[in-house]
């Protein structure tokens, strides 16, 4: 019986014994395929996430009621003092405003 063939990408048999295989060539070897994996792995991963966080569903299901949960809305007592601090706030601008009018008027 004839030796088997040994394909050409395995290391030379000698005596019916394997040469050892030394790391650096399986690492040449593996490397395209290791980079092309690392390659889809860093693109994918940013991308799927990007793509869930910015569906409708997940923003409304999340992050609106948190930020409901964090503050919630007390309108009606802090909308009312915040109007009327602004009214007054206008009114007394107003009238610095009219202030500084009548007195280059009467210069």
């Amino acid at each position: 019986a004839s030796p088997r063939p040994t394909p050409p990408s395995s290391p030379p048999v000698t005596n019916g014994e394997r040469r050892r295989v030394c790391w650096a060539e399986v690492v040449l070897k593996m490397g395209v395929k290791l980079e092309i994996f690392r390659m889809i792995l860093y693109l994918t991963f940013p991308v799927s996430m990007f793509w869930i966080s910015n569906q409708a569903e997940y923003f409304e299901e999340y992050v609106i009621k948190r930020k409901r949960e964090i503050f919630p809305p007390k309108l009606n007592e802090k909308k009312k003092e915040l109007d009327d601090f602004k009214e007054r706030m206008r009114k007394k601008h107003e009238e610095r405003m009219q202030g500084q009018l009548g007195t280059l008027k009467e210069q």
